[in-house]
């Protein structure tokens, strides 16, 4: 055996020694299944469920005031879903509610099969398009309908080529019209589809920057202050602190402009002509005060306007009557007093109504079943569970709410224990104003006056003031006008004996931020809680200037007697 030769020897222990390593090749970037790099791994923010929670309220058929709730909150483009059958399904919701169409899932099923889903898509892209050079925000609501109203070239050849046909079928849009979704929740879910909107478009935007923070030699300064832009760009839709240009303004401006003159009817109503002529309409949104002292009859003043504008001979709106110091069914014996013209005293001891009263009565009952009125006597509400209730009757496609009236605002209870009363009274307010603009209702609410307004140098109470409302600093802010119930005669019980004793009573528009101030003479019978216009020469009305010192005023020389120079004739 040589001396190299060692294939006889045991096997050594000692472990061998690894080869050299081999070159390790470049590592890929890591990438997404789409080719997105591995900063961009996680999809985008979106919701796949709210989108079809959304869109199942849409279908559903039974809201038609769904696709307006998204109209408002500026949803005017599909881009606002995430996946591509809900944009197109979207975007057939939208040609529908430009033609003023019901929209439901039977009507979005018939439009998508003649709609080419070639043409669908080019409009899709076409809006990216814009939205990537940050020009479809700006476009204004009449250039963006022209972006998604379809074409007679849109149309299309065969079902095969429809975009139904590409969905899946008329059961894709079935499936979407069965998914959970409340119309309650509606306005809800659609402020979260437009965050997520809005955070897609920041992740893209700043992901630009950080690409030419990777890729180009830009400077520190140049690139932040483009990402500083960014961020202030998209600042502009954070509606909390939204600053909006007269000319993106005037558009908006002339719609409802318009949709007045369409419209001339829309707002509510009181019935009362002189207080109409100053308030024009109850418009939705608005917050009227109604205040008066005690006993003036504020309450079966309300009622009267209830009655008016439940029923009114053109539309009867539904109306709310919230009552926090009167039972519903006394309530109701003031209205039927009023109506009947049956004294109340007789209604409530029930022994005195003669047999023709009866009559009376029962045909009242009957007209005022049918009167679209809603009562609710609590006496231990908080002013935001007042507001859920309401709101859930606004959203409630069966009965709904047009005008709510809150008898009164000083009765509800604090949310707090601790709570001053100019605390409480401040919340209440705020809360109703609130709620009317996000109801888009219009809201009477009744309201105390402070002591202080029953002290007066004469005999006779002195007319009222803004200052003598209980909390007067947060009610005068908040209402859109405040009406005062005042009580021009003495008073004194002498004159008020009787059933058909008649007081009388001048209706005051001390606020009115939509129009002017003024007065109405009313007379109030509280025997039959019955409110009537008074005589044309009662309600002629001169303001106190206008009477030089010494001389009679207008009323008194139309009741005075003629003097014997004066022409009859």
């Amino acid at each position: 055996m040589s001396d190299g030769d060692d294939s006889d020897l045991p096997p050594s222990t000692a472990p061998a020694e690894p080869p050299p390593p081999a070159p390790r090749p470049p590592r890929p970037p890591r990438t997404g299944g789409d080719g997105r790099p591995a900063s961009t791994l996680r999809d985008p923010p979106n919701n796949l469920d709210l989108e079809r929670a959304i869109l199942a309220v849409l279908l559903d058929g039974r809201h038609p005031t769904a696709i307006h709730t998204l109209r408002a909150a500026a949803i005017d483009h599909p881009l606002y879903f995430w996946q591509r059958d809900h944009r197109l399904v979207y975007l057939a919701c939208l040609e529908l509610g430009d033609q003023d169409t019901r929209i439901d899932a039977q009507a979005v099923a018939e439009l998508l099969s003649r709609y080419r889903f070639g043409a669908a898509l080019d409009k899709l892209r076409q809006q990216q398009v814009l939205l990537e050079a940050d020009q479809l925000d700006g476009l204004g609501r009449a250039r963006a309908r022209e972006l998604w109203k379809r074409k007679p070239e849109d149309e299309a050849a065969a079902y095969e080529d429809s975009a139904l046909a590409a969905l899946g079928g008329f059961t894709a849009v079935l499936d979407l019209q069965q998914a959970y979704g409340a119309l309650a929740g509606l306005e809800r879910n659609v402020a979260l589809l437009k965050d997520y909107f809005l955070k897609r478009r920041l992740i893209v935007r700043l992901q630009l920057i950080c690409d030419r923070a990777y890729r180009t030699p830009d400077e520190f300064p140049a690139i932040v202050d483009d990402a500083a832009r960014v961020v202030m760009d998209l600042g502009r839709f954070n509606q909390a602190a939204q600053i909006h240009s007269v000319n993106e303004t005037v558009d908006r401006t002339m719609e409802r402009i318009q949709h007045s003159i369409d419209n001339p009817d829309e707002g509510i109503k009181t019935g009362i002509d002189d207080l109409d002529a100053r308030l024009m309409a109850l418009r939705p949104g608005g917050l009227y005060v109604l205040a008066a002292r005690p006993g003036v009859g504020k309450t079966s003043f309300a009622l009267k306007i209830a009655a008016n504008v439940c029923n009114h001979p053109e539309r009867r709106n539904r109306t709310l009557f919230i009552s926090l110091e009167v039972d519903r069914v006394d309530l109701l014996k003031k209205l039927f007093s009023a109506e009947a013209g049956i004294e109340f005293e007789k209604l409530e001891r029930g022994t005195l109504l003669q047999p023709h009263e009866l009559e009376t009565l029962a045909e009242t009952s009957k007209r005022l079943g049918e009167w679209p009125l809603d009562l609710m006597d609590v006496s231990d509400l908080t002013v935001h569970a007042l507001r859920s209730a309401v709101k859930r009757r606004k959203l409630d496609a069966d009965a709904g709410c047009d005008l709510l009236m809150i008898d009164y605002l000083q009765l509800l209870k604090e949310t707090r224990s601790d709570m001053h009363e100019y605390e409480k009274v401040s919340e209440i307010t705020r809360v109703l104003k609130v709620m009317a603009r996000e109801l888009k209702i219009p809201v009477v609410a009744l309201s105390q006056m402070s002591r202080d307004s029953e002290k007066g140098a004469s005999d006779k109470p002195r007319p009222p003031k803004l200052s003598d409302l209980r909390g007067s600093g947060t009610i005068e802010q908040d209402a859109d006008a405040v009406i005062f119930l005042h009580r021009v005669d003495a008073g004194d019980g002498g004159k008020d004996e009787g059933v058909d004793a008649c007081r009388r009573i001048e209706v005051v528009v001390a606020k009115n931020r939509f129009g002017p101030q003024g007065k109405a003479a009313m007379n109030f019978f509280p025997a039959k809680m019955r409110f009537t216009p008074a005589a044309a020469e009662d309600r002629l009305s001169e303001p106190e200037d206008a009477v030089a010192p010494g001389q009679p005023s207008r009323r008194e020389r139309l009741q005075a007697a003629p003097g014997k120079d004066e022409d009859l004739f």
